[in-house]
């Protein structure tokens, strides 16, 4: 379980520093470390469970695919496979939003912004899951 949790944390941190980033105001001479402090909080506070309900099948689906896959290329197919998990994840949600605005597909100007956050967790967390099950196996 271990193998799991590492990776949801290194996640979540690099998606809430890109909406950090995001919402940074710069209009102002200076930035304030407040402000990243509290655009960091506010994005662990939407991602972690995102991340775990949606991230940790995830992965736990990809482990069972790469079972049975041979040995050659094994690191790059598996980083492809949370990036195209990371994809259908970032659809699903924008189907799920789009259902609260009562339109019927997804909305276009709404889905940038949820596939940049959720590649932003999937790469990540697939490095992180890669590297973890590549160091603990040897």
């Amino acid at each position: 379980m271990l193998k799991k949790v590492i990776p949801v944390l290194v996640s979540s941190l690099f998606c809430s520093l890109v909406v950090a980033g995001v919402t940074i105001d710069t209009s102002y001479e200076q930035v304030l470390f407040s402000n990243l402090i509290s655009g960091l909080i506010i994005g662990l506070l939407y991602i972690v469970p995102t991340v775990i309900i949606l991230g940790i099948p995830s992965s736990i689906l990809i482990d069972i695919i790469m079972e049975n896959l041979v040995k050659k290329d094994k690191k790059r197919i598996e980083m492809a496979l949370y990036i195209i998990f990371g994809a259908i994840v970032a659809i699903t949600l924008s189907l799920l939003i789009s259902l609260d605005d009562g339109t019927t597909g997804i909305n276009l100007l709404a889905f940038k912004p949820i596939f940049v956050l959720s590649l932003s967790c999937a790469v990540p967390f697939g490095a992180c899951s890669i590297l973890l099950n590549n160091g603990l196996s040897k």
